[in-house]
């Protein structure tokens, strides 16, 4: 191809990526959305407090993704391993909590949500049953197939304070509970 044709599909390409980022509207806070989103929230809450991998993810798209904080991208199949083996740790959840922060409208049927992840559990980590609370800010993607909002992409994953045992930790590192406290702001 000539350099010009070349340059002309890249510009297309970058202004057609810029038209959709910018397609995304607010959704009011009193629209039906909100609710229709909650309620799959609350779906994903119910099916973790049950420890049920099947009901969590019987609310995500078939081609999910998360794109986790350290650069890795998790497939439907690589995420649903994850939690499953995660449930077999999980002994008890305390409370969970998924507060939807934003929510835009992308087109009729993509939505995106900046959420609040709480999650304060107890479970099993190096032999020893812990208690382990987690704080996390994500962006979402859904998208409505088949009459139902569906979770399709995680990304821009925040992690806020992450406790086990009552002592702060690095989420972005292996639990060692030999590690002093996790101060990322020096304030001990």
């Amino acid at each position: 191809m000539k350099p010009r044709v070349i340059a002309g599909l890249f510009l297309c390409s970058l202004f057609s990526a810029y038209a959709r980022t910018e397609a995304c509207s607010p959704v009011p806070k009193g629209d039906a959305r909100w609710q229709q989103l909650d309620g799959q929230y609350a779906r994903i809450e119910r099916a973790t407090i049950a420890n049920d991998a099947m009901k969590l993810f019987a609310v995500y798209a078939p081609d999910f993704e998360a794109h986790m904080f350290n650069g890795e991208v998790w497939s439907f199949k690589k995420s649903a391993d994850y939690s499953t083996a995660g449930f077999d740790q999980v002994k008890e959840s305390i409370s969970i909590s998924n507060t939807i922060l934003d929510l835009q409208s992308c087109e009729a049927t993509i939505l995106k949500t900046t959420v609040l992840q709480q999650w304060t559990r107890r479970q099993m980590s190096l032999g020893k049953l812990r208690l382990y609370q987690t704080t996390t800010v994500q962006d979402e993607t859904w998208v409505l197939l088949e009459g139902e909002w569906k979770r399709k992409l995680v990304d821009n994953i925040r992690p806020g304070a992450w406790l086990i045992d009552l002592k702060r930790i690095d989420p972005t590192k292996l639990y060692d509970p030999e590690a002093p406290p996790f101060d990322p702001h020096g304030l001990t």
